[in-house]
C-alpha cells in the first residue's frame, strides 16, 4: 500500500463537509474491503491518508450538507442485508417507468427539457460543468489534476474512482493531462461508479468529443472497471464497453469491463437511492478489484 493512491472523485448535489464526508466514505470502504479482503482492509486501515477525497461540490454549489442526513443510512448499510422490501422497491414498475422517461428524454432533448423539476435542476447543473460557465468546469478539474499529479510525483500506482458526474470529470480531466503528457503517467486503474458517460446528453460535451481516432479519447488509463446498479436512474445506459470500445482497438486502453445489475440498496433520509455512492462502495464487487490493487502495493 506503500506505492498506491486511491483517488475519489464524487458526483452532483451538495457533499458533507470535506473533512467528514471522507471519513464516511473511508468507513464504508473499509468495512466493504473487510467482508471480502480483510488483507486490504489493515492495509488500507494502517495508510488512510492514502485514500484521497478530490472535493469539488462546494466550490460548485457554495454550500456543503449536512452529514446527519447520511449517518443512519450507512448505518443500516454496514449492518442489515438487503431486504425484500428493497428489492421489491427496485423492481417496481414505477422505477421503470421513471428509468424508461429518463433514456427518452437522453434521447430527445425537447422531451428532456419537459421532465420534472429535478431533472431539470440536474441537467442544469450538467450544462453549467460541460460549457464551464465562469470557469467552473476548469477549477474543478485542476483539484483532480493536483491529485493525480501529486501521485504521480511521489511514484504511485493510481486508482481513480469516478461516482456520476464525477466520472466524467475524471475522464475529462485525463483526456487534457494526455493531451500534454502523452501517455505516461497512468491511472493503473480507472473505475466508474453510476456513470453518465454513455448518454447522449453527457457525450456531446465531453473533451475530445470532436476529434476522431485516439485523439478523441484519454491516453492514459491502463484498465477500465464500470459498476453499475439495477434501477440506477444516472446510468441510462449501463454499459460503457460499447460505446468505448474503440479505446481498445486503438490500444488506449487494456480493457474495459463492466459489472451491471449490482444492487444497491442504500435506504436513507430520503428513501431507498440505488445511485448513492455509499451503496457502491459497499459492493462486493468493488470491494475484490479495490481489494486486489491494494495488495499488490
Amino acid at each position: 500500500m506503500n506505492n498506491s493512491r486511491v483517488i475519489f472523485v464524487p458526483g452532483l448535489s451538495p457533499k458533507p463537509t470535506a473533512e467528514v464526508y471522507r471519513a464516511q466514505l473511508l468507513r464504508v470502504l473499509l468495512a466493504s474491503l473487510e467482508r471480502a479482503r480483510p488483507r486490504a482492509a489493515s492495509l488500507l486501515a494502517a495508510r488512510p491518508q492514502t485514500f484521497v477525497l478530490v472535493a469539488w461540490t462546494h466550490l460548485f454549489y457554495g454550500m456543503d450538507r449536512d452529514i446527519s442526513l447520511d449517518l443512519a443510512g450507512i448505518d443500516r448499510l454496514l449492518t442489515r442485508e438487503a431486504s425484500a422490501e428493497d428489492r421489491r422497491e427496485i423492481a417496481s414498475w414505477s422505477r421503470r417507468l421513471n428509468l424508461l422517461a429518463r433514456i427518452v428524454g437522453d434521447a430527445v432533448p425537447l422531451l428532456g427539457r419537459l421532465a420534472n423539476s429535478t431533472i431539470r435542476a440536474q441537467l442544469a447543473d450538467v450544462i453549467r460543468y460541460q460549457r464551464d460557465l465562469f470557469g467552473i468546469g476548469t477549477r474543478i478539474r485542476a483539484l483532480l489534476r493536483d491529485a493525480l499529479e501529486s501521485a504521480w510525483a511521489a511514484g504511485a500506482r493510481v486508482l481513480l474512482i469516478g461516482h456520476s458526474l464525477g466520472s466524467v470529470i475524471c475522464y475529462d480531466t485525463l483526456w487534457d493531462l494526455s493531451r500534454e503528457q502523452g501517455a505516461d503517467p497512468r491511472v493503473d486503474l480507472f473505475m466508474t461508479l453510476g456513470s453518465p458517460l454513455a448518454t447522449h446528453v453527457i457525450r456531446r460535451g465531453l473533451r475530445g468529443t470532436n476529434e476522431r481516432g485516439v485523439d478523441a479519447y484519454p491516453r492514459n488509463i491502463a484498465r477500465w472497471v464500470n459498476l453499475t446498479a439495477r434501477a440506477d436512474t444516472t446510468a441510462l445506459h449501463p454499459r460503457l464497453e460499447s460505446r468505448f470500445r474503440e479505446m481498445i482497438e486503438l490500444g488506449l486502453v487494456g480493457s474495459i469491463e463492466d459489472y451491471v445489475d449490482l444492487e444497491n440498496c442504500f435506504r436513507g433520509a430520503y428513501g431507498l437511492n440505488t445511485h448513492e455512492a455509499y451503496g457502491y462502495f459497499f459492493q462486493r464487487t468493488l470491494a475484490e478489484i479495490v481489494g486486489e490493487f491494494i495488495e499488490r502495493g
